[in-house]
């Protein structure tokens, strides 16, 4: 049986031009937009990934809902068919943005095969180290006309970027207290979600229903989608929505429930939050939320949120909490919904930040002891004031007794005191 296979990039290297936000979806939307158009060429053909049973996939959409690979059974001569319909959208897109076929063609990495592979065969565990063998080969160019020209396109006329409908002109509509979250999440064990070749399609409309599902939530939330194709996730949101005030931790945990729960609990999701000032580079902000993803949430454990604020003073403070450990996960989404404006709160909050970071080595002693942990905040937080925040301690000690983990419930503590509005 014969497949064909093609990877498209570098998209990332595409996504670090962007200097603003709709320079950003531009780059991102551009690559989604290439695969359709040449995925519709061959849409008589039994694709393995992505799926595009569902019409809507090929409809204009708010986003690129198409990933950087598609595998499909092949035909007599679709590999020349498969060249004619790269060449053809290249030509489109140097119309449209004035440029020479050339130099889109040498900037983009567009790696494509046959592969004769037997009955028996898992087609992506197959051919998916061949693609990656590909992508290692491709030549930097140093001609980013390409990328150039799409950082400079205003979505004031009528070409192939104004099908993105959500073009981001300000990232102000999406900020709290002028901070804002940009956040890449990323499917954890896939292999075996692609285990059985069975699964393979349900697993590709699983996923694709999953991108269609997560931009919902993310703009219900008030955030905005930059990509969202098979299990790779980017976009931006408020730290709190002004719907709901939630905060974002409930957000990624809405989005990995119904990831996780299409997938039996074989397969999770991944997080990288990184919390940003207004005027923090984007370059940054998109570098920071990749490294926390792959890097750290992503480590052996996976199944993880890991974030990290960074905020106008330059100061910075970060942490990871495993979503798999049911207790303290729950725990730590318990206690970081305490969000409640107010002057004394804050004071309060500035208090105790003040005596946990000054009692640090105690608490670390006594952390496995709740009783002594009790103790503690009854000795240290003992006034008249301090009366009215009990239920807050019960939730703390429970937290702090659960987790054993003291670098999490402080990062976790600064956290709710930078949403409050920080000292």
């Amino acid at each position: 049986m014969t497949y064909i296979a093609l990877t498209i990039g570098p998209i990332y290297k595409t996504l670090q031009n962007a200097k603003k936000p709709k320079e950003l979806f531009a780059s991102s939307f551009v690559f989604s937009y290439i695969m359709r158009e040449i995925i519709k060429e061959f849409k008589s053909r039994e694709f393995v990934t992505p799926y595009i049973k569902n019409e809507d996939i090929f409809k204009d959409n708010d986003i690129g809902l198409f990933h950087d690979r598609f595998i499909f059974k092949s035909q007599e001569d679709d590999l020349k068919k498969l060249k004619l319909a790269i060449k053809k959208v290249i030509s489109y897109l140097a119309k449209e943005l004035d440029l020479d076929d050339e130099s889109i063609t040498n900037y983009l990495q567009i790696n494509y095969d046959e592969y004769e592979l037997e009955d028996r065969d898992n087609p992506i565990l197959k051919i998916t180290p061949y693609l990656d063998t590909l992508e290692l080969f491709y030549q930097t160019t140093q001609d980013n006309t390409f990328a150039d020209k799409l950082r400079r396109q205003k979505g004031d006329r009528d070409n192939f970027l104004t099908e993105g409908k959500k073009i981001v002109d300000d990232i102000k509509k999406l900020s709290y207290n002028k901070y804002f979250c940009v956040v890449h999440a990323d499917g954890d064990n896939m292999g075996k979600a692609i285990a059985k070749k069975e699964d393979i399609e349900e697993v590709s409309k699983n996923l694709f229903d999953y991108c269609q599902a997560s931009h919902e939530m993310i703009k219900d939330f008030g955030g905005q989608t930059i990509f969202a194709g098979g299990d790779d996730l980017l976009f931006f949101a408020p730290v709190v929505s002004r719907k709901t005030n939630e905060t974002i931790f409930q957000l990624c945990e809405d989005i990995g429930d119904d990831f996780k729960n299409r997938f039996n609990g074989v397969s999770t999701l991944s997080f990288g939050v990184s919390v940003n000032y207004l005027k923090f580079p984007l370059y940054e902000a998109l570098e920071n939320s990749r490294e926390l993803l792959f890097a750290k949430a992503k480590n052996e454990q996976k199944n993880n949120i890991a974030f990290k604020v960074t905020k106008h003073s330059g100061q910075s403070f970060e942490a990871i909490v495993h979503k798999g450990n049911y207790d303290v996960y729950t725990k730590f989404l318990d206690f970081v919904s305490n969000i409640t404006k107010d002057e004394d709160n804050s004071n309060f909050l500035h208090s105790l930040h003040h005596k946990i970071d000054t009692y640090k080595s105690t608490l670390e002693l006594i952390i496995k002891d709740r009783d002594k942990l009790e103790n503690f905040f009854e000795n240290y937080f003992n006034e008249d004031e301090h009366k009215q925040y009990r239920e807050f301690f019960d939730t703390l000690i429970d937290f702090m007794h659960t987790s054993q983990d003291l670098d999490l419930v402080y990062a976790t503590l600064r956290f709710i005191k930078f949403v409050q509005g920080d000292k």
